[in-house]
């Protein structure tokens, strides 16, 4: 493990969510720093843009990105808006697609495997259009974190991998190595030899780093907001 974890890190507390249009920012610390948690051979990898994480010497790029069944994306997006401007209308929305939203709340409606695996498929083909520019900005080995949040259903735990190989069966151009991170875990299918590794990562360090990048994305933010 390359990411010190200290106890100022695991005690910290945060007095309010990060807004909806910063959450991109927490995402890809938080895939780098389960990276760092894994592997030190990702300790030189800083957050950039395009792809999102990237080595100096151009010799590793690392595109992140979050999984969201769309029917939920459009159900948070309602109750942020409900939240925001108290029109009822937003709720009802909400409603209306399953939810059951509060005041400061919203509990998302159940999903299956099939759901789960449509979107892994559905986000995995589009990300793999980015795959030409990035070998042309001289990228040599391309990787891929899909961040989950909360547990995958124990299906999509098992089959994930097969969804990313067939997808990119049909790419003339492919990752190197995609990963898939969520609560409790890391999983990394080798794009070349076929192999998937498994990393399981305690509660409480898992935690630490969901702190340790909710941390780091408030410090960008406060340096982009100068």
């Amino acid at each position: 493990m390359s990411i010190e974890l200290t106890d100022d890190i695991r005690k910290r507390r945060f007095s309010a969510p990060l807004r909806a249009e910063d959450m991109k920012y927490y995402t890809e610390h938080f895939a780098l720093a389960v990276l760092r948690y894994c592997f030190d051979e990702y300790d030189s990898l800083t957050v950039c843009d395009a792809p999102d994480l990237q080595a100096a010497d151009k010799s590793i790029g690392i595109e992140v990105t979050g999984i969201a069944i769309n029917n939920n994306m459009a159900i948070v997006g309602d109750c942020l808006h409900y939240w925001k401007t108290g029109d009822k209308r937003y709720r009802e929305k909400a409603e209306q697609r399953g939810a059951t939203p509060g005041e400061s709340y919203y509990i998302l409606p159940s999903v299956d495997s099939d759901d789960e695996l449509s979107a892994i498929e559905s986000i995995f083909a589009k990300k793999l259009g980015k795959l030409r520019s990035y070998r042309r900005k001289g990228f040599r080995r391309l990787g891929l974190v899909m961040v989950m949040d909360g547990l995958p259903i124990p299906v999509t735990e098992m089959y994930w991998a097969d969804v990313v190989r067939d997808v990119q069966a049909e790419s003339p151009e492919k990752y190197d190595a995609v990963f898939f991170a969520y609560a409790s875990a890391l999983s990394v299918y080798d794009c070349h030899s076929g192999r998937t590794e498994f990393f399981e990562i305690p509660p409480a360090d898992m935690d630490a780093l969901e702190r340790y990048a909710r941390c780091r994305a408030e410090e960008l933010i406060a340096e982009l907001s100068r």
